[in-house]
């Protein structure tokens, strides 16, 4: 088999089940964590042969595939900002909409004239947003708290990779009591779970089957719960000037938006697709 052939073998193995595009994305990732070979030198090297060390993985990761297991747990890596961060099952996979929330919050902290700004994370997982900005404001000052062991552990080892001491911490950040461990801060930054469990009817069976669920869920009775915590918290705990940004329910924009009214200007933020996903508030 050649690296031709295995792109195709790989492309009529799921494509029922991505769809052809997709399926033509997952293969050209697929091929590079076997072979090495970019999106470039898989064409160039498309007569070469498949390395027959990998033949039995490559037929179990697409069996896996089928499944419908995302792509980036069966590598075990993912990108995100520019960096490249171990993901498992513990862990949400990143995505393109949260390097936008990064990307605000990048933005407000090169306003301000604080040397060493304090950033609170509620709910880190993999840790991506924290290293995002991280690896951009190297002076920052980053506590990154999540209720999963396991995720922390991920979060960790991805934060090896960047010259950058960022404060991991297990934490309940519903338990109102564990607050005044924290700090004071001078941005609040999440992407906490905001999806209702009516919603998961709607999804992916990629997202639904191996995502972690508390990192996903909310009650449909209490949706807004952690947002209600952070506007909260933040009324205590957010330094003047401060600022919140959360990524939120597009079908919630409103209803969020009213969390962090009438304390501070709010703004919500559509992303690249036009849906409200982010919203920022300043405490001035």
């Amino acid at each position: 088999m050649t690296i031709l052939e295995a792109k195709q073998y790989i492309i009529q193995s799921i494509q029922s089940v991505y769809g052809e595009r997709e399926a033509g994305n997952i293969a050209v990732l697929l091929i590079e964590y076997f072979t090495g070979y970019s999106r470039m030198n898989q064409f160039l090297e498309k007569d070469t042969g498949w390395p027959e060390q990998s033949a039995e993985s490559l037929e179990a990761a697409v069996l896996r595939l089928q499944k419908g297991e995302p792509i980036q747990y069966i590598m075990g890596k993912t990108w995100f900002y520019g960096l490249e961060l171990k993901v498992n099952h513990h862990t949400l996979i990143p995505r393109p909409e949260t390097e936008e929330l990064v990307e605000l919050a990048i933005q407000y902290l090169s306003t301000l004239s604080i040397a060493h700004p304090r950033i609170l994370e509620v709910g880190t997982g993999s840790g991506c947003i924290s290293l995002a900005i991280a690896s951009r404001m190297p002076k920052a000052l980053i506590t990154a708290i999540d209720i999963s062991e396991e995720a922390l552990k991920v979060a960790k080892e991805n934060a090896k990779q960047i010259q950058h001491n960022i404060h991991f911490k297990q934490l309940d950040f519903l338990n109102k009591s564990k607050w005044a461990s924290l700090g004071q801060f001078d941005i609040i930054i999440s992407n906490p779970p905001y999806i209702k469990q009516t919603e998961a009817s709607s999804m992916h069976n990629n997202v639904l089957a191996y995502e972690p669920h508390t990192a996903l869920f909310v009650a449909d009775n209490d949706p807004l719960i952690f947002y209600q915590a952070i506007a909260e918290f933040s009324k205590a705990f957010l330094k003047k000037p401060g600022a919140i940004f959360v990524e939120i329910n597009e079908q919630l924009g409103k209803e969020t938006k009213a969390v962090f009214e009438p304390g501070y200007p709010v703004t919500l933020h559509k992303d690249m697709q036009g849906k409200e996903r982010m919203i920022a508030a300043y405490q001035n």
